[in-house]
């Protein structure tokens, strides 16, 4: 395992970092990140790698933001409507599915079967994105529901004769 405290964080020109009251403020071009300070140094060795990922990863979010993809595939598997809170989504079930979306997620649909999602808080997005897949996972079989842009579902065999 590589020592974190002899790796360097290169931060771009364009961040800002400060605290006030024990939190940590990662501010950028994109959106501005908190990270509480105070919760890990309570707890010892264990969580300071946590930390330093934590603060990678908000550096990045604050200054290029995350992308997440999201295909659905199956026939009738379709983003039926954005709002600005709302997203409407016809998955094979009688009625539509309604999901919140959360205030620090952006979302858009350039297709009917494809939606993007981007956010400069990485661990809200895959929530949400796990949230979303969690309607519709992949079949086995068919392969049919809702993944990830890159995402290889491995098909099983079906029956023979």
């Amino acid at each position: 395992m590589k020592n974190i405290f002899k790796t360097k964080i290169l931060i771009p020109s364009d961040v800002q970092l400060f605290i006030k009251k024990n939190i940590l403020y990662v501010k950028g071009s994109k959106g501005t990140i908190a990270l509480d300070i105070n919760f890990f140094n309570n707890k010892k060795d264990l969580f300071y790698s946590s930390f330093f990922r934590l603060f990678q990863k908000a550096i990045v979010g604050v200054s290029l933001a995350f992308v997440v993809r999201l295909l659905f595939v199956g026939v009738g598997f379709r983003v039926e409507s954005l709002d600005k809170d709302f997203i409407k989504l016809k998955l094979g079930f009688s009625h539509f599915v309604s999901i919140k979306i959360p205030k620090n997620v952006e979302v858009f649909s350039p297709k009917k079967t494809l939606l993007v999602l981007k956010s400069v808080n990485n661990q809200i997005l895959k929530e949400f994105c796990s949230k979303i897949t969690s309607f519709k996972s992949p079949d086995a079989y068919k392969g049919k529901g809702i993944l990830y842009k890159n995402q290889v579902v491995l098909l099983k065999e079906g029956k023979k004769k």
